[in-house]
């Protein structure tokens, strides 16, 4: 594939134009998106990840592509960050990160050390055999996923402690068949009978291929295992349609003034919805935030709002001040800070439902706490 023993050649890279590229290769070299580098060439990215020689990419690429049968396509600053074990390569992964300064910044990557060394982060990573491969995971997915904690409650680390005072289960499967093989469902799920978040591993990159951070079932599945959790034992049990720090029974993480503006905003995005499903759209009708999906029942519900108010808060507080500064308050920062503009998906799915699909939206099944 390439000569070790020829000169190699020096070529600059915009690492803001690539991060965010999917990663091949072929006899003709390393393709980054669009851009072709030759076997021989030495990718020059500047401070802080230097010079990687495109070679260096060929073992992780390899690994990642057999292991997945190729369904799994990391960005390169997956790849960057198994080479060089830079945080800072990962930060395009974590919106937070925008909003935070150099001290901050270290704080958060060190959130990420603790989290990983927790004996009750139970992270493990299966085949199609259920066999137990947690060795293979490469090094940035243990990242990725704790990371994705650390963001979550970087400014609530009373309710990350609580929530890992006993064993976490996220379980990760290297192709869908695998996750299939293992009673997972439609690629991504919570599974409340053994406590487990169940996620296929390209589930993790899906949502980010563009500028804006998008799709984030990581997200969208955790919000289940929080509602799930039941902070008096420590364990997984029934669903209550709320998070961690909006019940009462919480003790000193209760957050009092968060719950009430829960419930304000809950109740109003029912009636918004309800209004619709008893009767045709009229124009100027103010419209949930959420798709019909969510509506069903109050675990998706309060999976559905969790996931949007890191992906669309500038929508979500617009339309729903309330219910937005509810979620502000429990987790103790606003997203927004974060965001230039929303990821426009999720906005334009769930207004396409109302507005053009002509469909009737079925029958909610919330309750107001």
């Amino acid at each position: 594939m390439y000569d070790r023993d020829q000169e190699m050649k020096m070529v600059q890279v915009n690492w803001n134009e690539l991060y965010n590229q999917r990663v091949s290769g072929d006899p003709a070299g390393l393709r980054v998106g669009q851009q072709l580098f030759g076997w021989r060439e030495s990718l020059e990215f500047g401070p802080p990840f230097g010079t990687l020689r495109a070679v260096e990419f060929t073992q992780p690429f390899v690994q990642q592509s057999k292991m997945s049968k190729g369904a799994c396509q990391p960005q390169l600053a997956a790849y960057i960050f198994n080479i060089t074990h830079q945080p800072t390569a990962l930060n395009p992964y974590f919106p937070l990160t925008k909003m935070l300064d150099k001290a901050s910044l270290k704080d958060f990557y060190k959130l990420i050390q603790q989290i990983i060394r927790s004996p009750n982060f139970d992270l493990r990573f299966f085949d199609k055999n259920r066999d137990d491969v947690s060795e293979k995971m490469p090094p940035h997915v243990v990242y990725l996923v704790a990371g994705h904690l650390a963001e979550i409650f970087f400014y609530r680390q009373d309710i990350l402690e609580r929530f890992l005072s006993s064993p976490r289960h996220i379980w990760l499967y290297t192709t869908p068949e695998a996750f299939a093989n293992d009673g997972g469902v439609a690629g991504g799920c919570f599974n409340a009978e053994p406590g487990c978040l169940q996620l296929v591993l390209s589930r993790l990159y899906e949502g980010f291929n563009d500028r804006t951070p998008g799709v984030a079932p990581f997200l969208h599945e955790f919000g289940h295992m929080l509602d799930h959790f039941d902070t008096r034992t420590g364990k997984i049990g029934k669903s209550n349609g709320l998070l961690p720090g909006l019940r009462p029974e919480d003790g000193e993480i209760y957050t009092p003034e968060a719950r009430d503006l829960f419930v304000i905003g809950k109740r109003l995005e029912q009636e918004r919805y309800m209004a619709l499903h008893e009767r045709k759209y009229r124009k100027d009708d103010p419209l949930p935030i959420g798709h019909p999906y969510v509506f069903q029942n109050d675990t998706e519900f309060i999976a559905g709002y969790f996931e949007m108010f890191f992906r669309n808060p500038h929508y979500f507080a617009e339309l729903n001040p309330d219910l937005y500064q509810g979620f502000a308050l429990l987790f103790k920062q606003d997203p927004r800070e974060a965001w230039e503009q929303d990821f426009p998906f999720y906005i334009q799915q769930n207004r396409d439902f109302y507005l053009k699909s002509g469909q009737k939206p079925g029958k909610p099944g919330l309750t107001i706490p």
